[in-house]
């Protein structure tokens, strides 16, 4: 007999929607989110929906304006560099570390991933690969089985989002380039040579700061 399920906490569900809705673009940086149109659109007191802000807000995704709601974080060029810089060292670390050392059951869950993202490519969807392209990279880094380093890793990813998606909007051809890269950093994940591994990350990290730059 199969557990029950838990509901899911409304803060929890709260802080979902209005994350998705920032890393994804739909609310671009400078959008005033309402509190008020939050309660309204979620069906849910105010209670849960400033637990969520004040958690978006830590995570530097938001500034909070009490009892009104907040505004989405606009990234400067120096934080996005600050924030790349940062995620570079952590995701090389990990990918060098990890080289020779994993198994089957973790190229099975890379290659899944990187089917979908072949899918997603050829649909031209944006929104979807970025989301598939953000799993393959938390999948490297949770190969660690560092609960601190993947919780620290996460909040940069939520953040860098926002720039990954901007190179593919200024260039959709780039779609079909990152993928390959991922095809390439899996094999070198399989293989025996960490500094190849470190090199293609730090090649594949690198294309979104020379496209933001």
């Amino acid at each position: 007999m199969q557990p029950l399920q838990q509901p899911k906490p409304l803060k929890q569900t709260a802080y979902e929607y209005i994350k998705e809705n920032i890393v994804t673009g739909a609310w671009a940086g400078g959008t005033f989110i309402s509190e008020k149109e939050l309660t309204e659109t979620l069906g849910m007191s105010k209670t849960p929906i400033r637990a969520a802000l004040d958690r978006l807000e830590m995570m530097g995704l938001v500034q909070l304006f009490p009892k009104q709601g907040a505004v989405v974080t606009e990234l400067s060029l120096k934080k996005i560099l600050e924030i790349y810089e940062l995620r570079k060292a952590l995701e090389t670390y990990a990918a060098k570390q990890l080289t020779g050392k994993l198994d089957d059951l973790f190229f099975a869950g890379m290659d899944s991933n990187i089917d979908l993202q072949a899918e997603a490519v050829e649909r031209g969807d944006i929104t979807e690969y970025v989301k598939l392209d953000r799993q393959f990279h938390a999948m490297i880094v949770a190969g660690l089985d560092n609960e601190e380093y993947t919780n620290v890793i996460h909040r940069i990813h939520d953040q860098f989002l926002l720039a990954v998606r901007a190179t593919f909007l200024k260039n959709n051809q780039r779609l079909r380039g990152s993928i390959e890269e991922h095809r390439q950093i899996r094999r070198a994940l399989a293989g025996d040579d960490p500094q190849a591994t470190e090199r293609l990350m730090i090649q594949h990290l690198d294309y979104v700061m020379r496209i933001m730059l």
